[in-house]
Parts: structure tokens; sequence; C-alpha cells
């Protein structure tokens, strides 16, 4: 008869953490020295990339929608454009017919208002202030307007207030800027001035004297 041979048990294995050196049991997967992980692998997270990324093409797009209706909003202020008023006609009085000499009819043309004076021309009635002079005046009022100032010497004037005109006090250096100033005669003393003021105080309602210097 044969004998058989009965094979000597495996050798047992010794195993060790990989991180600290520790002894590990065959079933052992943790380490309990460092608690690093001997069998198990631990794996990472799946799809965050892809979830990051699909983030971003969403921002992408929500900023790329606020800039296209940022763009149509300015295009719309820019195309509104005011609406002009639409001129009234002026309607033009016809010419009044009149007897002619030999019974037909003659236009008598209607005369036109004139138009306001410019610069520093002064309406009919109204008394210019001599070019270069320097002298005492009563000044009755002023506004910020040629037209208004000289609607208010015409007023005076029609009160009965002497030699009223109007001036710019840009041109003179005693004056205010920006104004006109509605003034009554040129004296050369501070006395005459003060006299004829005496005498148009009632009919100006009031007024001051002033020298008068023009701009160099």
């Amino acid at each position: 008869m044969s004998s058989v041979e009965t094979p000597p048990p495996p050798t047992p294995v010794e195993r060790r953490c990989p991180r600290c050196g520790a002894r590990l049991s065959a079933e052992q997967e943790w380490c309990l020295d460092c608690g690093a992980a001997v069998g198990t692998h631990v794996a990472g997270p799946r799809g965050w990339r892809t979830s990051v990324a699909v983030v971003g093409v969403l921002l992408a797009l929500a900023l790329i929608a606020v800039v296209l209706a940022i763009f149509e909003l300015s295009r719309d202020a820019e195309g509104v454009q005011e609406v002009a008023a639409t001129p009234t006609p002026s309607v033009v009085p016809s010419a009044t017919p009149t007897p002619g000499a030999e019974g037909g009819e003659t236009p008598t043309p209607v005369p036109t208002p004139s138009a306001s004076p410019e610069g520093g021309a002064t309406s009919p009635g109204l008394t210019e202030w001599p070019e270069g002079k320097m002298a005492w005046t009563v000044v009755v009022n002023s506004s910020g307007t040629r037209e208004d100032a000289e609607r208010l010497a015409g007023e005076l004037a029609a009160k009965g207030v002497p030699d009223v005109g109007v001036i710019d006090s840009d041109d003179f250096e005693s004056l205010g800027p920006d104004s006109f100033v509605v003034f009554s005669g040129t004296y050369d003393t501070e006395a005459a001035a003060e006299e004829a003021l005496a005498k148009v105080r009632d009919q100006a309602g009031g007024g001051s004297t002033r020298r008068i210097v023009p701009e160099k």
C-alpha cells in the first residue's frame, strides 16, 4: 500500500499597515492606529464635473440674456424721438379794398407788426443811453429779458415818466451782470438825479439813483 502524504498547511502571511507599519489581522480592512484603508478603496464622488459644467452653461446663458435685454432697451430708448409740435398757421389779414379814382378798388396794405429789437437796439419811443457816456440816472426797474424790460419802460413812459429807456447791464461796469435796467434820464450830478427821483418816484412806484459807468 502506498501512503498519501498530506501537504503542510500554508504559512500565514503577516499583514502590516502601509502607512504606519502596524500589524493587521487577516480580516482587518482598516488600520486601527492611523485609520488608513488597507483593503478598502474609497471611491471619489462621481459626476461632480458634469454638474459644475451644467451650472456654468446656465450662468453663461443667463448673462447673455441680460446683456441682450440691456442692448434692446438702449436701442428702444434711442429710437424714441420727440414729436415736433405742429406749427399753427398764422392768419394774415387780407387787404381792405378802398374805392379808387375811377370806381375801381385799390387794396390798402395792412401794416404788419415789426419784430422785437435784437442786441442793443432800443424800441421806438424809448430813450437810448448816449454811447460811452458816464452819468447819473434814476433806475426804476430791471428784468432778466430785454423784451420784458422794454414792456415795463413803455408802461412807465405812458404814465408820464420822462426819458425812459433800457440798457444792458453787461455793457456797464457799475451794474450787475445778466439784467436789463430800466432808467429815466441822464444827469451830470448826483444831486440832479436825486431831484429827478423825487419827481418820478410816485409815477414809477419807487426807484434809486445810480452812477452809470460804461465798460472800457
